[in-house]
């Protein structure tokens, strides 16, 4: 995406999916970012590691902020943040924290707390 097509593309937090990402996790994503109410821009079928789409997803949406899922972890990205550094990266196979991960996506836009999230880099 280049920089006249961010322009146009409407406020959004972009989400990007893996082949391998789990279907649940995918579902309790937008749960957390419907639960918000902000909008998100959706890329099925991407390449990479959730922190590269993370990153990609960061960079691309006009509100700065990205997640990347794979068939192992979700990831919360900032366009301002170092791309190997997220903000968050939870395991997949936590329904709640990926839910909490899809909240917190769009509490960053709307400048809100953050919803806890335990150990950062932990996987269960």
């Amino acid at each position: 995406m280049n920089a006249a097509q961010i322009m146009m593309s409407k406020p959004a937090v972009h989400v990007l999916c893996g082949l391998d990402a789990p279907e649940y996790a995918f579902r309790q994503l937008l749960y957390g970012l419907e639960e918000e109410g902000i909008p998100c821009e959706l890329q099925m079928g991407a390449d990479g590691d959730a922190v590269a789409m993370a990153w990609e997803g960061a960079q691309a949406s006009r509100l700065g902020v990205g997640v990347g899922l794979d068939g192992r972890d979700a990831v919360l990205q900032m366009s301002r943040l170092d791309c190997e550094k997220p903000l968050f990266r939870v395991s997949v196979h936590s329904a709640e924290r990926v839910r909490i991960l899809g909240a917190n996506a769009a509490r960053l836009v709307k400048k809100l707390p953050l919803k806890p999230l335990e150990g950062r880099w932990e996987h269960e």
